[in-house]
């Protein structure tokens, strides 16, 4: 079985983004498979090795949260990366829980989305720093 990248996102521009992203860190086209949903997501992993996933929580055929877990019990050192809108508290907890190796918003940059696939290769588990840091509290003591 040929060794692949598995990207899982309903949106056309947000996989023509990381397919660029990953072109720029070395990854040929031909490796990169993508699924619009989980039920294509399952089906590609039946004929597929993968070396990473990077899955979006918000599907059309339910939550990346399932597609996660479902990857997990395949292969328990599988790194997965969730690259999502989604923030709230539940969304994150829950694919940690379901086995996902860091998590990142959609809306960080091009290079900080690269940092981060490279640190969850040798792995490592980014967290965005928008998650990472407590809400309560400022960035910064105003003095």
């Amino acid at each position: 079985m040929p060794e692949a990248i598995l990207i899982v996102d309903d949106e056309p521009p947000m996989q023509a983004r990381l397919r660029r992203i990953l072109a720029t860190l070395g990854y040929a086209d031909s490796i990169l498979c993508c699924a619009p949903d989980i039920a294509h997501a399952k089906a590609l992993a039946d004929k597929t090795q993968y070396v990473m996933a990077l899955v979006d929580l918000g599907l059309p055929d339910g939550s990346g949260i399932e597609l996660i877990s479902w990857l997990r019990t395949r292969d328990e050192a599988l790194p997965i990366l969730v690259i999502s809108a989604w923030s709230t508290e539940e969304m994150i907890l829950g694919a940690l829980r379901a086995g996902a190796s860091g998590y990142l918003l959609k809306e960080r940059d091009d290079l900080e989305i690269a940092m981060s696939l490279k640190s969850v290769l040798k792995g490592g588990a980014p967290i965005d720093p928008f998650i990472a840091r407590p809400r309560d509290r400022p960035l910064a003591p105003n003095h």
